[in-house]
């Protein structure tokens, strides 16, 4: 065996060679990047800005400096933009990385709006960074030039779930101020919304009195890293048989863990009153099934409400994204209280099981 000084430096610099090739594929290959923030604002038809808040963890155990490098942002559809993270030493224990309020220029607006659905009405989405090209210093040695890219699993929004939060009537007559119609959010060369009825459509076909101002707080839940402002929107509520019940405009950001978002519109009183009676009836003790089963027209649906994007103020594609808003309502029988109707008490839904665990301790921060 050479234990000459030329062999013991040539056989430790093998080894630190082999522990640094060994650290460079365990950043590339092992290493997971946590994604706990991803905010889209400043929202315009061709780009958007992006703030992110993430860790990088499972390392290594020695440090290591990554250089700055730009990344392809991929969802289900395809690559959507361009990300630039900054330059990371890593430590065996985790390292934050933050990207503050970035330009980001729109490459495939399909492929945006398909990621941006998908992590809301889904209960996870994968976001792939690829085609990184940076270089990594580490134990003395490099910078040495690599490749990275990153496979994300992002938990979604699963729907939202939703539930009315607090209702109250308004002073305001929506035939004389600014009404949630659909004509009102209309801008530039947006196509009129021609599917849902605007408020004072409701007025028009409703009895006198029976379309009323109203104004709804909805409690949402968010368990995923997504915040994002889509400014003024108009949703519909329907009920079981797709009656439109009440019709609301107001803003809508979305922020994590949850949040309330407040609109205000036009009840169709009729229609609520029908849906209240409807709940109170299957929420009924059974014995009656035999005069339920031949009720007519949705007598096989569980009588509930939805809410339904129609249409959003800002760039066409957060449009196209909130019309793909249906989702289930909670706890309407907040509005049926305030209207003075009879309460039905918890829809059936929220009887066969509730809130997840997950979301009750959301819902308790």
């Amino acid at each position: 065996m050479d234990f000459s000084f030329q062999a013991l430096v040539q056989k430790h610099t093998s080894q630190m060679e082999s522990a640094f090739r060994s650290l460079v594929d365990t950043i590339v290959r092992s290493s997971k990047l946590s994604i706990s923030l991803l905010r889209i604002s400043h929202v315009t038809e061709e780009s958007f800005h992006v703030s992110l808040e993430a860790r990088i963890t499972k390392t290594g155990p020695a440090s290591a400096s990554i250089a700055p490098m730009t990344l392809d942002l991929c969802g289900p559809a395809g690559q959507f933009g361009k990300v630039t993270l900054p330059a990371i030493t890593t430590q065996a224990y985790g390292t934050d990385v933050v990207v503050a309020s970035q330009l980001i220029n729109i490459v495939d607006k399909e492929a945006l709006k398909a990621f941006i659905r998908a992590i809301i009405q889904g209960d996870s989405v994968i976001l792939s960074l690829r085609n990184g090209q940076t270089s990594i210093s580490a134990l003395g040695i490099g910078p040495r030039e690599t490749s990275y890219e990153k496979e994300l699993e992002l938990p979604g929004m699963n729907g939202p779930v939703v539930r009315v939060h607090a209702a109250s009537l308004t002073q305001t007559d929506p035939r004389l101020a600014g009404s949630p119609s659909t004509a009102s959010l209309t801008s530039g060369n947006a196509v009129p919304l021609s599917s849902s009825l605007t408020s004072a459509s409701i007025l028009s076909v409703t009895a006198p009195g029976n379309g009323s101002p109203v104004s709804i707080t909805f409690h949402v839940m968010n368990p995923s890293p997504l915040e994002m402002s889509f400014g003024t929107c108009s949703f519909d509520i329907l009920d079981h048989e797709d009656r439109l019940l009440v019709e609301l405009k107001g803003r809508l950001d979305i922020r994590c863990h949850y949040f309330e978002a407040t609109f205000q519109g036009i009840v169709n009183r009729a229609v609520a009153a029908r849906l209240a009676a409807s709940i109170k009836e299957a929420a009924a003790p059974s014995g009656s099934n035999d005069e339920k089963s031949g009720s007519g027209r949705g007598s096989s649906r569980t009588p509930g409400a939805r809410l339904v994007g129609r249409r959003c103020a800002g760039a066409g594609w957060c449009d196209e994204t909130i019309k793909g808003i249906d989702v289930p309502i909670k706890h309407m029988g907040r509005l049926f209280r305030v209207l003075g109707m009879e309460d039905a008490e918890e829809e059936v839904e929220d009887k066969r099981g509730g809130l997840t665990k997950f979301a009750q301790k959301l819902m308790m921060r």
